[in-house]
């Protein structure tokens, strides 16, 4: 073997290895703290683990997925969690993307707007959920201060489940609107011109660009949106804790906050990763639907 095949193949074998030494801190990293934690709540989920449990759980089988089939709380809380993404996330994806197609156009002062819709991103969701509690609280909150002020009879804000839910949606399109505005303008942003004078030359307004080549062109920026707003919402809980407390009457308690009272208010563990477990399946199952049928469209 001559001296030049081996620095060449000591190079290859360099160009192969070096990526992954690269990658092996996040790898690690993303093994610890999250595969490895998984794997424990998928185990711990057929015991009867709880935290005054000293050894090692018993082993109980599918029983606490059994007990998932009657508990009338956890239904309810994986019902208003549901119900949550199914309205916010078709409504955050239509805000963000509105707020970005008007933030690329050219207008003064465009770094301002973007700063401004970017700004409710950078406060913690405690914060956010303290914000709104201060507007819309029921005795003290700005909002029946400033109708009482007037004149008017205060609202039923957080005593009404009705309000408290949309409460919760409103905050989150609020607080969460500047980050996928992001995306989209990225996406937006990488769309050739030359698209837009040639279909402009063929007499297409504004509507038309927008249906036939703007939105076409930010399939890949959509699913990205479409999965990672899916996958905020169902583990949605800082915000809601300081907002609502999961109430009135348990209107507002979705299915994170009921497995972290199952788990760490009742101290039962096995039960509670019994549900996360249940919860990661749900989960999945909404992205896979988001995946498949965006490369179903793509395949016609």
């Amino acid at each position: 073997m001559t001296s030049k095949t081996q620095s060449y193949r000591t190079y290859l074998l360099k160009q192969r290895i070096v990526p992954y030494l690269f990658l092996t801190p996040n790898l690690l990293i993303f093994s610890i703290f999250i595969i490895l934690p998984a794997i424990i709540g998928v185990y711990y989920s057929f015991t009867d683990m709880s935290l005054f449990t000293f050894g090692r759980p018993e082993i109980i089988g599918f029983d606490n997925y059994r007990r998932l089939l009657d508990d009338e709380l956890f239904k309810n809380a994986m019902w208003n969690t549901i119900k949550l993404v199914i309205v916010t996330v078709p409504l955050l994806f239509a805000t963000a993307l509105m707020v970005a197609t008007l933030i690329v156009q050219p207008i003064k002062a465009k770094g301002f707007f973007r700063a401004i819709y970017y700004w409710p991103v950078m406060i913690s969701a405690i914060v956010v959920g303290v914000i709104w509690q201060w507007i819309f609280s029921q005795d003290f909150g700005l909002l029946n201060v400033t109708l009482q002020s007037l004149g008017l009879d205060p609202m039923q804000t957080f005593i009404n489940p009705t309000f408290a839910w949309w409460s919760v949606v409103f905050a989150i399109v609020w607080s969460r609107t500047g980050y996928y505005m992001i995306i989209f303008v990225a996406a937006l942003l990488s769309i050739p011109e030359t698209l837009y004078e040639a279909a402009e030359m063929d007499g297409a307004n504004k509507l038309q660009k927008f249906l036939f080549i703007t939105y076409p062109s930010l399939k890949a920026a959509r699913l990205m949106v479409f999965i990672l707003v899916t996958m905020e919402i169902f583990k949605i809980y800082p915000l809601v804790v300081t907002l609502t407390g999961g109430g009135p009457f348990k209107a507002t308690e979705f299915t994170v906050q009921h497995i972290y009272e199952t788990a760490f208010k009742r101290y039962d563990i096995g039960y509670a990763s019994a549900m996360s477990v249940v919860m990661l399946l749900i989960v999945t199952l909404f992205t896979a639907f988001n995946f498949f049928s965006s490369k179903r469209g793509e395949n016609k």
